[in-house]
Order: structure tokens, then sequence, then C-alpha cells
């Protein structure tokens, strides 16, 4: 619902008012992971929005419209309001269809943001006490409209993932696969971005490392993902009421048989880089012809070639019975589908962070991450040990720590054994799944490290919260 009922309350605010700027992706109050370019970026943004909000401040949030939903097929356009203190507004620009973020060019930010500069101007001439910026297009449409308004507030820019340490974790991989991906583009923007923005967020170690030696400059900040408790926590597999009613509705051939059996679940948009493929033929290698384990997996028919690669390579290993294809999670129920999960595992080749690595962690989920997922691979390392396996491929070497289990990406066979020895052995993963918990929660709430991001900004907190 767009809630303009909100809109007047918005506008007389006396609250600081922040811009944030989330470009790519279909961002909305409810984000439904799967969708293409949509994933943990949008829950960042919705999430920190939120806090600011309840530190007193209104917040207006920009992302790209202009083109049908691709589920709803409802245009968005417009702002859609949450309550009185925060919105999104869709800016028009590039045409009336979905743009891949890849494919953004400056020509298309330069029409959003005479929209946007339009559409604000209509409230008058906006101060914003601050800008937050995501990704390189949001940091390049954040800097055009500081220059429209004449806006001496601070810019802060979260990159999330930066090209260059990209380009480095696919420097192996052929050229028809690397070639759609235009890094040398995204880091020429992003080179422009670092000279311009007051600050830049890093989200984790490996971001501030290439910030420091491949674009010249220090992370200010450290602003990492962190978890909503009252939303994402430990939950009671009996307390898991409506999660399968859910499945069942998500596939109609195999929903239905989730109940009492053990669950490995992965949770990402539908992407060649999240590797999904991997999982397919680990899961194959260590699960088939066992009933008693499934696969639930976020496939969305959005992205046909990779949907139909995927759906090929799990009938070809003869395992559809024992996968539930999952489209988009409400949030509402992730505590849930958490909840009877087994392991949780994300063979991603391509995070700046590793969000659904963190929830499964915050909700006391036992994981399996590759080893290019960095809240892996510095937080749930703890007293780490190393497991070298013999494969097909030559030596595969397993990180084993307090939190969790560290797969070399791309080695199947790899992921096959730490799926395998994590569903066979109980111990084991309840004691992995509670010290995830605890490497995960209370370090990575949202209050403390909002609080200190304004601290180092210099930008006090409203004295009303009215």
């Amino acid at each position: 619902m767009k809630n303009e009922t909100f809109e007047p309350a918005f506008l007389a605010s006396k609250r600081p008012h922040i811009l944030m700027i989330t470009n790519h992706g279909i961002h909305d109050w409810d984000i439904r992971s799967g969708l293409i370019d949509t994933g943990g970026q949008n829950h960042y943004v919705n999430a920190l929005s939120d806090t600011l909000v309840t530190l007193g401040f209104r917040v207006t949030t920009l992302n790209r419209g202009g083109f049908p939903d691709p589920q709803t097929q409802e245009m968005r356009r417009g702002s859609r309001y949450k309550n009185e203190h925060s919105r999104i507004v869709y800016l028009q620009g590039g045409g009336a269809s979905f743009i891949r973020k890849e494919d953004l060019t400056r020509e298309v930010l330069q029409e959003e943001g005479d929209d946007a500069y339009r559409e604000l101007s209509r409230e008058g001439n906006p101060h914003f006490a601050l800008t937050i910026s995501h990704y390189w297009d949001g940091a390049i449409l954040g800097e055009m409209l500081r220059k429209k308004f004449n806006d001496q507030g601070k810019h802060v820019w979260i990159p999330h993932s930066l090209g260059a340490l990209k380009k480095e974790n696919f420097k192996d991989k052929p050229q028809e696969v690397v070639a759609p991906l235009k890094f040398d583009e995204r880091i020429a923007f992003e080179h422009e971005v670092a000279t311009r923005v007051d600050a830049i967020g890093s989200t984790s170690g490996d971001i501030s490392r290439t910030l420091e030696t491949s674009y010249g400059r220090k992370a200010e900040l450290f602003l990492p993902p962190c978890i909503n408790t009252a939303a994402i926590h430990p939950l009671e597999p009996s307390k898991a009421t409506s999660i399968y009613d859910f499945l069942s509705t998500q596939d109609s051939e195999t929903g239905h048989l989730v109940r009492g059996k053990k669950c490995i679940l992965e949770v990402s948009r539908t992407d060649h880089t999240k590797r999904k493929d991997v999982l397919i033929k680990a899961f194959a290698k260590a699960f088939k012809n066992n009933p008693q384990v499934m696969l639930l997996l976020t496939v969305s028919s959005d992205n046909q070639k990779v949907y139909q690669e995927l759906t090929q390579l799990i009938e070809h290993n003869g395992i559809r019975r024992q996968i539930v294809f999952i489209g988009s999670v409400p949030r509402s129920i992730m505590s849930e589908l958490y909840a009877i999960t087994t392991v949780y595992c994300s063979p991603s080749e391509m995070e700046g962070f590793g969000m659904s690595v963190q929830e499964a962690c915050a909700a006391g989920r036992a994981t399996v991450s590759s080893d290019k997922i960095p809240f892996a691979t510095e937080y749930l390392l703890a007293n780490e040990h190393h497991q070298d396996l013999t494969t097909t491929s030559g030596t595969c070497t397993l990180r084993w720590g307090k939190g969790g289990i560290v797969v070399p990406a791309g080695n199947d066979e790899g992921f096959a054994y730490a799926l395998k020895t994590l569903v066979e052995d109980e111990t084991l993963r309840g004691n992995m799944g509670n010290d995830a918990y605890h490497l995960t929660i209370p370090k990575f709430t949202w209050p403390d490290v909002t609080k200190q991001m304004l601290h180092e900004l210099k930008i006090n907190l409203p004295v009303s919260h009215s």
C-alpha cells in the first residue's frame, strides 16, 4: 500500500531530513528476496532507515522506478510511505523496463537526478542533514543531487562491494562470465566517487583493504550490516506455525514434503555469482536418494537463463523430489524458515559482506560458506583449524571455525563433505549454531552502529523525536 495519508505529516515534520539512495533493484518496504538485483543491500537500507527514524530523523529513500513490478505488475512510480517519518520515492529515468545494475549508465542516472530534483523541489528547497548512498550508482546520483540543490550536508558512500575486489575474485573465470559484469566501467565510476564523497563506510575488512590498496582512500567509517533482533532470532521449530503452508504454496510438487525432514537452506537472488549450481551438485553428491534431507533453494524465473540452467542441472542429477523452489520470502516469516533449517549454505563467489550467512547465524544456525564471504572468513573462524580433502580437482582445504565451515569457492566436493558432516552430527551442528549466534549477537546490532556513525560524522541526535 502506498499510504499517502502519511504525506502531510512527513512534509510538515521538523525532524532532520536524511536522504537515502539505493538506486538499483526492486526496493520496497517488504523486500522479496530472490528478485533480480534485490537482496542484502535492500534489507540493509530498510534496517538503517528504521533505526534513523527511531533515533529521531525522517528519511527519504530514492530508488529507480518507471517500470512495472515483476510480480504485481503495478507501475513503480510516485512516493510510498511507510509511516509519517519514512518514504520511498521512485525515480523515472532510462525508460519503462527494468535495467540490471551492470547496465546502468551516467545518462540514466542523469535522467533520474533530473526527476528527483523536480519531485523534491516541489516540496520547497530541501536540506538534508546527511546523504547516505549505496553502491556506485547511488553515490553518483547523490553527488548529482548535492550539486543541484547546492546542499552542504555531508555525503557518506557505502559501496557494499567493489569492482576491484570482484575483478580479483573473478580473475580465473572465462571471458563470457566476466564480460557482462563490466568491472572496468564500474571501477572507473568508483574511483570518481571515492574522490568526491565526504566519507566512505566500509562493511567488511575486505572492503577496507581494497579501498586503500586499489582506490587510494581509507574508509572513515565501519558500517557492517546488522541484525534486527525483533525480526531475526532463534525460534523453536515447533513455533514455526505458518512456514509449511508457505512452502507448499511456493512449490506444489515438493513443498508439502518438508515437514519432519532435515533441510539445507540457501537464500539469495537468482544470479550466476551466487553459485547455486555448486550447491545443487554438492547436495546431489551428499544426499541423493536420501529423502530425509531436502534443499530449500531460492530460484526466480525473473532471470530466465540462470533459472533454466539450474532446473536442468537439478533434473540431470535426479534430485527434483528433494528440492523445494522458493521464490521471494517475506521478512515476516524468515525466522520460521531458519527455525526448520538444519544447515544454512552460501556458495556465493561475489559478496561484499554476506548478510544471509549473518542472518542464519543470528537465528542460531550452523553455516557452510565459500571463502569469498567476508562475514564468514572474518568473524566465524575463531579457533580455526584446517582439514585437507582429496577431491577430483585436487586438494581441498576446509577451514573449520567455532561458528562455521568455510570451503574454497566452486569446490562442490568440499561443500558436499561439509554439509554431510553437519547434517549427520547433531552435537557438532548444535554447538556450532550456538557459537555462531554468540559471535553475531550483540556485536552486530543496528542502534549502536548507527549512533557511532552519527557521532563520528559530528551529527547530533535530534533533541525531540516528534
